[in-house]
């Protein structure tokens, strides 16, 4: 009988419940309440924000709140406009929007929540499927732009890198973390779509196309487009190293966001301005900070909870 062996994680979440109570401005009740009916997020971070959303609303005896799903930018710019008292990004806001919001006597909290990771995907006729960091950078900059400049016996033509939005998270976290100084080619072979979700969809009619969303979607069981049961789209392995191989490539799963052996992961952030320690705005940011059951929808979603304790073992299945 054959022996399979293999590494599972073990998630362990605490039990300690910390709430953030605020002090600070008292906005009138009418436009208190203008701001506590929304919350803004980047539109690549929609389906795990829609779960967590479903079950606090469902939980929550109060007052509901609705999702604006937006540009990471354009959601930062409704926070420092008090247009709400709460967003959902992947970065902290900067030395100057926390100082500008402080001297509105505000007083902003940002909450690590949960990590995910940028996943490159490709059409399943593409005969490549590795990848390294570096070939990435040279294609974002224009210095590579054939498939048959990584592969000879690839003969998929021109790359065309697809993102979702021209001021997403996304493409951030491109030119912040990967370029590493290089200039981002913004034209011929790279284009912005409009949605995660029309990502996808190019790339599934595209054989020489590479789509760049967010791991999130690997995972949305409620959209059509959830890439595990694609037949059309495979998700490319990523390697930090010279060349990449088998054994040192690796896939934006859980596991491998938990030991940083994948090499695109970013953080999820709760950000925060409500001055009312029982405001809604600030009962879903804890909701999702909490234990179970926030942290325990982000595991359960392929994420690697921020509150994470965990452990791994070998298991022999005979």
């Amino acid at each position: 009988m054959n022996r399979s062996q293999f590494n599972i994680l073990l998630i362990g979440l605490s039990l300690f419940i910390g709430l953030f109570p605020s002090c600070g401005n008292k906005p009138s009740d009418d436009r208190y309440m203008a701001q506590c009916k929304y919350f803004a997020a980047d539109e690549s971070l929609s389906p795990i924000i829609d779960e967590e959303l479903d079950i606090f609303n469902m939980k929550n005896k109060r007052d509901s709140i609705y999702p604006l799903y937006i540009s990471e930018q354009e959601a930062i710019e409704k926070l420092m406009n008090q247009e709400v008292l709460l967003v959902f990004t992947t970065r902290r806001l900067t030395p100057k929007e926390e100082e500008s919001l402080k001297e509105l006597k505000y007083k902003p909290t940002c909450t690590e929540l949960a990590y995910d990771a940028l996943a490159l995907i490709v059409n399943k006729a593409n005969p490549d499927s590795m990848i390294t960091v570096e070939n990435f950078r040279k294609i974002m900059s224009g210095e590579v732009t054939s498939w048959e400049e990584l592969n000879p016996d690839n003969h998929m033509k021109k790359i065309k890198v697809v993102f979702d939005n021209p001021k997403s998270a996304t493409l951030k976290f491109v030119v912040d973390s990967i370029m590493q100084g290089k200039e981002l080619k913004t034209d011929g072979n790279v284009q912005a779509a409009m949605t995660s979700a029309e990502v996808v969809e190019y790339v599934e009619s595209h054989e020489n196309a590479i789509g760049v969303v967010g791991s999130i979607w690997l995972n949305d069981q409620r959209d059509t487009t959830n890439l595990i049961y694609n037949r059309t789209i495979k998700v490319m392995r990523v390697s930090r190293a010279s060349e990449a191989t088998r054994s040192n490539s690796y896939t934006p799963d859980q596991y491998n966001i938990a030991y940083n052996y994948y090499p695109f992961i970013r953080t999820l952030y709760a950000i925060c301005i409500d001055p009312r320690s029982t405001g809604v705005p600030r009962a879903f940011k804890n909701f999702c900070w909490l234990p179970n059951p926030g942290q325990l929808i982000f595991f359960n979603a392929g994420l690697f909870p921020a509150r994470a304790e965990y452990s791994v073992r070998d298991v022999v299945i005979e």
